[in-house]
């Protein structure tokens, strides 16, 4: 991996109490993924959990193992808090963060749309219809 890089990082509220940062190499296929959590009950040893499933998470994905892979095993945990998800635009509702950051990833990157609460915007075709060719 180059020694710079670009992330995308998505902000969202769980339940009301719970803020996540889940950031994200820009690639097609992410190697690198950063997790960072605040809010209600999130003592510092949570925190640094968090993190270190994040740098596992990473290991995992340099080491070639597939993204749907590990995510899927995130996809479906329980934990609190659940519920409403604020700051994602397919992703409504989730039973808690880590089935959250597994649903994000196989939405956004593995392209399981089954797994989405909202569709994906529609592609817009970039050739204005009033010229003809």
């Amino acid at each position: 991996m180059s020694d710079r890089r670009g992330h995308i990082t998505q902000k969202v509220r769980i339940g009301g109490v719970r803020t996540v940062y889940l950031s994200v190499d820009e690639e097609a296929v992410p190697h690198e993924v950063f997790l960072r959590i605040k809010g209600e009950g999130a003592t510092a040893e949570l925190v640094c959990l968090y993190d270190v499933v994040a740098r596992l998470m990473s290991m995992a994905l340099q080491a070639g193992i597939p993204l749907a892979e590990i995510a899927a095993r995130l996809q479906g945990t329980r934990c609190a808090p659940a519920g409403p998800v604020a700051g994602d635009d397919r992703i409504k509702m989730c039973d808690g963060v880590m089935d959250y950051v597994g649903r994000h990833l196989l939405v956004w990157y593995g392209g399981r749309e089954d797994l989405a609460h909202c569709p994906a915007e529609p592609t817009h075709n970039r050739q204005d219809p009033g010229v003809a060719f």
